[in-house]
């Protein structure tokens, strides 16, 4: 509120000059990865603030809307703030692969992040298990399953995931994460997830197969920050978050 009241009133007080700032340019987008098919909201971090339109009759300045287009498609800005940060909504339905981030401004400014988002593809889906007997029979051993006569089959039932605890790391040097599947079929679940961050890129973005329901994965991430998040998904529906934790230059 005070530096928009200075901001104002300089304004004001410079009535006979024109008010011009350094055009601002995107120097960080938060998170870098999103996933296809889902809608997420995107934070774009500014080097200079939002260009201001001055109306002197009326004593007030008003923050121009800048233009966001994300893969070539203008998108929605849902907020603006003075100090050069604005969110933006990715559409759910950008193909996967790296995106460019563009942001225009009234004046003919651009700003552009060649490749600026990555969008994942959908996540793995959960794997099916082959119905073989009646409902409540034990399941067969993972990766042994024999098909029924009549083809049935159903997704395994694994209602969840599991993190274990991730301690701080160092940017680009590999740590495992500990994975683990929850549900009655749990130790049946040998298929793969889908592993995302909130900050930079994690690489891989895909675990190996589980074992009995326990996968240890052995990933990086290429950007220091606090409060760092992992996200696993599999499927359409069972999707967690690690605990946040921080990733340093060394």
């Amino acid at each position: 509120m005070l530096r928009k009241t200075a901001l104002l009133s300089m304004l004001l007080l410079c009535a006979c000059e024109p008010y011009s700032s350094p055009a601002p340019n995107i120097v960080a987008i938060e998170p870098e990865e999103v996933v296809s098919g889902e809608s997420a909201t995107i934070t774009l971090e500014l080097d200079a603030p939002l260009p201001v339109k001055v109306d002197y009759g009326n004593r007030t300045a008003t923050v121009l809307p800048p233009t966001v287009l994300i893969g070539g498609q203008r998108v929605a800005v849902t907020a603006m703030t003075e100090e050069g940060t604005l969110q933006a909504t990715v559409p759910a339905d950008l193909v996967a692969g790296p995106q460019e981030v563009r942001l225009e401004l009234e004046d003919g400014h651009t700003s552009v992040q060649a490749q600026g988002l990555t969008v994942l593809p959908p996540p793995p889906e959960m794997q099916p298990v082959m119905v073989v007997g009646n409902p409540g029979d034990p399941l067969p051993e993972p990766g042994s399953g024999t098909p029924d006569p009549a083809g049935g089959s159903r997704p395994l039932l694994v209602t969840g995931l599991r993190i274990d605890p991730i301690p701080d790391q160092v940017r680009g040097v590999p740590f495992v994460i500990t994975l683990r599947a929850e549900g009655p079929e749990a130790e049946a679940f040998s298929g793969q997830v889908q592993i995302s961050t909130n900050k930079g890129h994690v690489t891989p973005n895909a675990s190996n197969a589980f074992d009995r329901g326990v996968r240890q994965e052995r990933i990086s991430i290429d950007k220091q920050g606090g409060q760092v998040v992992l996200t696993v998904r599999v499927g359409k529906d069972i999707a967690i978050q690690s605990n946040p934790f921080k990733v340093s230059v060394q």
